[in-house]
């Protein structure tokens, strides 16, 4: 893994609880390591390498096809499904 470091973080019960820099150059990375381990979930919180990245286009694209993969390993999607039913 690169300079990036997530830490594994449990369900979440709120999005305010969670510290995520969804606009660091290393989230994907990150996301990427977090679906490989199958965590439930990640957290910034302790990570100094965050570097601001403005995504457009097929990057933008592509962190939104990231970002639903680890909601549907964690489990996140089908909570959410359930909660609007």
């Amino acid at each position: 893994m690169g300079r990036g470091k997530p830490e594994r973080y449990m369900a979440v019960e709120s999005c305010d609880k969670v510290r995520r820099n969804v606009f660091c150059r290393n989230y994907g990375e990150c996301l990427d390591f977090t679906i490989s381990k199958k965590w439930p979930g990640f957290s910034c919180q302790s990570c100094e390498c965050y570097e601001q990245e403005r995504l457009e286009g097929d990057a933008l694209s592509d962190d939104y096809a990231r970002c639903m993969a680890l909601a549907f390993v964690s489990g996140a999607v089908e909570l959410a499904r359930e909660m609007h039913s």
